[in-house]
């Protein structure tokens, strides 16, 4: 029997097969479209996914130059995978804001790593609890109880009282030659920095300049400030094993090992603090107007009627006032090392903040935290060196909860997130001559109003949405009176005049200085305002 073309496709067999293929080619190109992924740097390798390419590897660029390049060439949106991690990286004003407001849910977790596991209390820390409603309560009771502006109003005699011991003992070490040569600005700011924290947290100072401390006592605050700054070390310092599951066992470098060390240590050191707090409670010794934050803490969690996610009470109290210390302290000083950087490469900008400080405040009286709302311009510095260098050029990562469409892509349950600041907010669309260091533009209708507490997607160096820096409010006021107080009480120059180096540093988290901030300083007020 001869079959005609068209009694081929009359025979219900074939009919059903084509109907098959038909189908299946539907369900691909519909699966497809609504699976579309942002673009892949490349062909990703079992284990070690891209962590081969030229463009991660190699050279000593700090990883956000690294994701900079990449989204040159791939755009605001790709997909990297660091081993056997994927992770989304965004370089994008409105894929932030859409990721922080409709899709705030999805990204409220953090990923998991060594550090974390050992230095974050098994993760009762605020910064990297999982978002349960344990982690809801701590946050609302920190941001509001403790870090809003009415309780920094109620507390501002402890960074008045620290910054004028600080700033005394800069002008001590001028008085032999009416000036001084400080050979790493940057230590000095860290000092100022975790002193204010550890004042307002746990109502303790790591100062070794107090003349009523006896010697035992001097060694402890110095075994405090080793503590503190080995925490902070150990927490943002990158571990392969973290992108390379498989490295674990094998502790390359030991570094496993010196966590465990640290931990260890700072358990010691901080159950101290709490019983000191419980001690000084029981005795009645803490009045309403000295409590700090760990006696806030204690009274909340000791109550019973909070939610505790099943954490002993006092490991809450350990783990949050550690968070609060190192966070606020390390940011604080990187900032306002990167200010004096930019502003002595700049010294027309100088000139102008010092100017106003002696217009605003006068050189018969040292800055009062009362001056720093009339202080425009200075507001306008700190505004654009947040811009230019944020203390976090990559936000501290988060991790997608569930599956997510995001600006039309498909990101899958589990991806690690980076927001890319330092391009995001270099982009020439939001910032004209983006590279220029320019505090005048913050002064400009189109900009004045634009806030650096996570409320505005061209300017966010703290996050935004509900994982955002609970103690930015803390953070943005301490940079302010440290810079302002310090650039009133001091005039301040280069070392024989010569321009800063402005690279930054290509280890850790936070974007510091790769260089030690070296300058000279000479007195500009009457002594007895030392």
């Amino acid at each position: 029997m001869e079959l005609s073309f068209n009694s081929i496709f009359e025979t219900p067999i074939i009919i059903g097969v084509l109907l098959v293929i038909t189908i299946l080619i539907w369900l691909k190109i519909t699966f497809s479209t609504r699976l579309k992924t942002p673009p892949e740097i490349g062909f990703a390798l079992p284990i070690i996914g891209h962590l081969y390419l030229k463009a991660l590897g190699g050279s000593k660029k700090p990883l956000f130059i690294k994701f900079t390049n990449l989204a040159e060439k791939f755009g605001p949106i790709y997909n990297v995978r660091l081993g056997s991690i994927r992770a989304v990286v965004i370089s994008d004003t409105e894929l932030a804001r859409e990721l922080f407001t409709a899709k705030d849910n999805y990204v409220l977790a953090r990923p998991k790593s060594l550090a974390t596991e050992h230095l974050a209390y098994s993760y009762a820390n605020l910064g990297v609890a999982p978002p349960t409603p344990y982690w809801k309560w701590l946050r609302k009771f920190t941001a509001v109880g403790f870090f809003s502006h009415r309780a920094l109003d109620m507390a501002k005699n402890v960074p008045a009282t620290e910054i004028k011991l600080s700033i005394k003992y800069l002008y001590d070490l001028c008085n032999d030659k009416g000036s001084a040569r400080i050979a790493d600005m940057q230590q000095w700011l860290l000092d100022i920095g975790l002193n204010l924290m550890m004042r307002t947290v746990v109502g303790k100072s790591t100062s070794t300049s107090d003349d009523n401390a006896d010697e035992e006592e001097a060694k402890e605050r110095r075994r405090w400030k080793k503590m503190m700054d080995d925490t902070m070390r150990m927490l943002f310092l990158p571990v392969l094993s973290d992108s390379i599951p498989l490295l674990k066992p094998f502790d390359i470098g030991g570094i496993e090992k010196e966590m465990k060390q640290v931990k260890k240590t700072m358990d010691e050191i901080v159950d101290q603090w709490v019983k000191e707090h419980i001690q000084k409670r029981a005795n009645g010794i803490h009045v309403d107007a000295e409590k700090d934050f760990m006696d806030l803490l204690l009274a909340a969690v000791e109550d019973g009627d909070v939610e505790l996610g099943g954490y002993h009470p006092h490991m809450v109290v350990k783990a949050t006032c550690m968070s609060m210390v190192g966070a606020g302290s390390d940011t604080t000083s990187v900032v306002i090392v990167w200010a004096l950087s930019l502003l002595l490469n700049h010294r027309s900008e100088l000139e102008k903040v010092q100017q106003e400080l002696d217009t605003v405040v006068g050189r018969e009286r040292r800055v009062d935290i009362s001056d720093i709302n009339k202080l425009e311009y200075l507001q306008a510095v700190v505004k654009e060196t947040f811009r230019i260098r944020p203390p976090g050029a990559l936000l501290v990562p988060r991790e997608f909860t569930d599956d997510c469409t995001l600006a039309g892509y498909h990101i899958p349950k589990g991806t690690m997130l980076f927001i890319n600041l330092w391009k995001l907010q270099k982009d020439p669309k939001l910032y004209p001559n983006p590279l220029e260091f320019k505090p005048a533009r913050f002064l400009e209708p189109k900009y004045k109003d634009i806030d650096p507490r996570g409320r505005h997607f061209e300017l966010f160096p703290f996050g935004a949405g509900r994982r955002s820096c609970p103690g930015l409010n803390l953070g943005i006021q301490n940079v302010h009176l440290i810079l302002a107080n310090l650039l009133h009480s001091f005039n301040i120059s280069t070392i024989d005049d010569k321009p800063l180096d402005l690279n930054a540093s290509p280890d850790g988290v936070i974007t510091r200085k790769a260089t030690p901030l070296e300058i000279r300083i000479t007195p500009r007020l009457s002594p007895d305002l030392y």
